[in-house]
């Protein structure tokens, strides 16, 4: 350790935090030379302390007892840390046989005793909850306590025909842990008949003095962003596996969560912005046929079609559970629609609760099927308690997460106002009662304050079914401000506003999940004893032979599954190609991790080359193992006979 360069400051610091706690031991033992023997052997100035060995003996030996001792105790808190999550969790899997369990002392559901006991520990207070089937979702055997406590069972669906059985790994339960969430298990997920739930009205006449928006429920803060009268609660389920995520939320919790969000100091306050597009779309998509359903017009009817796809048009996404939605924020993997268009909370009797399966969303469909941009799997969604379990309208608001970054088609960007203010809006969306696939857009006004009252407001627009979950954004400035709820009665259509509570919900679920991602490493050889680590200081990236937390990465999937950046976490390095031929050095650049806006040079395709596993640039450049220590670079070529040194994989630490 001595001999590293004088730059290896941690090596230095660490090797001479040894030798401290080596003379205080023998200082301990009363060998009273040995202290001064060690100390004097550093050179002062490659001490990470230079004061100390200019102090005398007597102050050294003090100085060292004390580290020691402080040491020890550090020792001893990461021993009993680690031995208090070993007992907590206690479990490496468990089975996702449903028999339900309700925590006591808080009511919090789980699929059975082992996911429960594997997240809340072996003296967990568990009461049996019951079967629940069709919706039904009575509490057998429930304690006193846990009876006054909220039924969030019945946000739990039974689990499907298809997906009863199997395990779950521990590191799939504790996910989202550190955050407050809780696994509760693997519903999967349920089909979308095709019938109405617009609930729209007949015979109504179009309110002509366009007046302020009136709130339906009683006043709840809008900031909250729910009901005042249950706990706040948000679902999150991952997509194709199932798995279902759920945290209760304190009333501080959500107030802090505001002020990190909204706040003058706010770091997330970009994530919100508009895109335009990246590109043109040119490829088309045949897609099935979609039954017409109701609608709710106001007077005579003021949408008109889009026969030009310009932006912000190629924001506006037709879902595949026949709702309209929108790409919105700068990261390209972020859609905001409805959340009925997600999940049955019961609204819909003609299927159970649950959530929807295979959604999947089409930016800039418009004309009668033109898919300019392609139709994109999803990764991961959000629902928000008073849609799923209190069935309020104010809570018909859903966050997806794209499987990739998808920047071809733009975004809107979303905001909030409060205080009364008024707005110029366009909306536009896919109504089943106009032609199959076709685009239609109108123009809206209302003065409201969305930050008081129920976040549904009411005003006149004309409505169909299709056309749930299409945004309201302000003319201006293509920020999203409402999204298109439900035909009601008397004074106009409703729509959910983007309050402060949603507004920071969403940014918070883009910094955790989006900018934020699992860590993987990239695995290369047939021995799968090669990995790449990258220099933060010197933005070298060279081979080695270690797995250590200098060889992991974050990784982003863009516009396909198989093409991914990877950047270093906790930092804006991303790993580059930095050459115009496939022939180079590979190491770490500066990269946009808001936006999104990669280099080709920066991305990597990760498949098969002659059958052999690889990481590809878009020019032509294989990832090439030189050796441990040698700088990373790319080949022009990879075959069976260099396999050795251009095999790669991506993989989960």
């Amino acid at each position: 350790l001595f001999k590293a360069p004088r730059g290896c400051l941690a090596s230095k610091f660490f090797a001479q935090l040894i030798l401290y706690l080596l003379s205080s031991v023998t200082w301990a033992l009363r060998v009273r030379a040995q202290p001064y023997f060690v100390c004097t052997w550093i050179p002062a100035t490659s001490a990470p302390f230079p004061s100390i060995a200019k102090r005398s003996s007597e102050d050294r030996v003090r100085i060292m007892d004390k580290l020691f001792i402080c040491a020890f105790w550090l020792a001893a808190a990461f021993f009993y840390a680690a031995v208090v999550q070993a007992s907590s969790s206690g479990c490496s899997s468990c089975p996702l046989t449903y028999a339900p369990v309700v925590d006591a002392d808080t009511g919090l559901p789980f699929y059975n005793d082992c996911v429960a006991k594997c997240q809340l520990g072996a003296g967990a207070n568990l009461v049996p909850a019951g079967s629940r089937r069709g919706g039904n979702t009575a509490a057998a055997g429930r304690s006193a306590s846990a009876s006054s406590q909220p039924d969030f069972l019945k946000l739990v669906p039974a689990p499907t025909a298809t997906n009863v059985g199997g395990e779950v790994k521990a590191e799939t339960i504790q996910r989202f842990s550190s955050e407050g969430y809780f696994y509760v298990g693997r519903p999967g997920f349920i089909d979308k008949p095709p019938v109405d739930v617009m609930s729209a009205p007949s015979g109504d006449v179009k309110n002509a003095t366009n007046s302020a928006a009136e709130a339906r429920a009683k006043n709840n803060n809008g900031n909250q962003g729910g009901a005042s009268d249950g706990p706040t609660v948000t679902l999150r389920m991952f997509y194709p596996e199932g798995d279902l995520y759920m945290k209760v939320w304190k009333q501080t919790e959500l107030r802090a969560l505001v002020q990190k969000h909204t706040g003058p100091k706010s770091e997330t306050a970009n994530l919100s912005r508009a895109t335009v597009p990246q590109a043109t779309g040119n490829d088309s998509t045949t897609l099935p046929a979609r039954r017409l359903l109701g609608s709710a017009i106001y007077g005579s009817d003021d949408r008109r079609e889009v026969t030009n796809l310009v932006y912000p048009y190629t924001a506006i996404s037709r879902t595949s559970t026949g709702c309209t939605g929108a790409m919105v924020g700068a990261t390209g993997r972020l859609v905001l629609t409805a959340a009925q268009c997600v999940y049955n909370n019961g609204v819909n009797p003609s299927a159970p609760v649950g959530f929807y399966s295979n959604i999947l969303i089409t930016p800039g469909l418009y004309r009668g099927g033109i898919s300019n941009y392609g139709t994109h799997p999803v990764g991961l969604l959000q629902v928000h308690t008073t849609w799923s379990s209190q069935r309020l309208w104010e809570g018909n608001i859903a966050v997806i997460q794209l499987a990739y970054h998808y920047k071809a088609c733009g975004s809107l960007g979303y905001a909030y106002t409060c205080g009364s203010s008024g707005y110029s809006l366009y909306t536009a969306g896919y109504p089943a009662d106009k032609s199959l696939y076709t685009m239609w857009v109108q123009s809206a006004a209302v003065t409201t304050d969305v930050c008081s009252g129920s976040a549904e407001k009411v005003f006149p627009f004309d409505a169909a079914d299709g056309q749930v979950g299409s945004p309201f954004w302000t003319t201006s400035d293509y920020m999203t401000r409402f999204v298109l709820s439900r035909g009601i009665c008397c004074s106009g259509n409703g729509a959910v506003a983007i309050t402060p509570t949603y507004f920071s919900m969403i940014n918070d679920f883009t910094s955790n999940y989006i900018l934020t991602t699992p860590t993987y490493i990239l695995v290369g050889g047939p021995s799968r004893n090669q990995f790449v680590r990258c220099d933060t200081s010197s933005w070298v990236c060279t081979g080695t032979t270690s797995r250590t937390s200098a060889t992991r990465f974050y990784g982003y999937p863009i516009a396909a599954q198989n093409k991914a950046a990877f950047r270093v976490p906790g930092t804006s390095l991303c790993l580059s190609l930095r050459s115009t031929t496939s022939i180079g050095n590979v190491n770490l650049y500066s990269c946009d991790t808001t936006s999104f806006n990669f280099y080709t040079n920066e991305l990597w395709n990760i498949g098969l080359y002659n059958n052999v596993p690889v990481l590809l640039t878009d020019n032509g450049g294989f990832m090439w193992w030189g050796g441990s220590g040698v700088q990373m670079k790319t080949s022009s070529s990879c075959s069976s006979s260099t396999a050795g040194s251009c095999t790669w994989k991506v993989e989960t630490p």
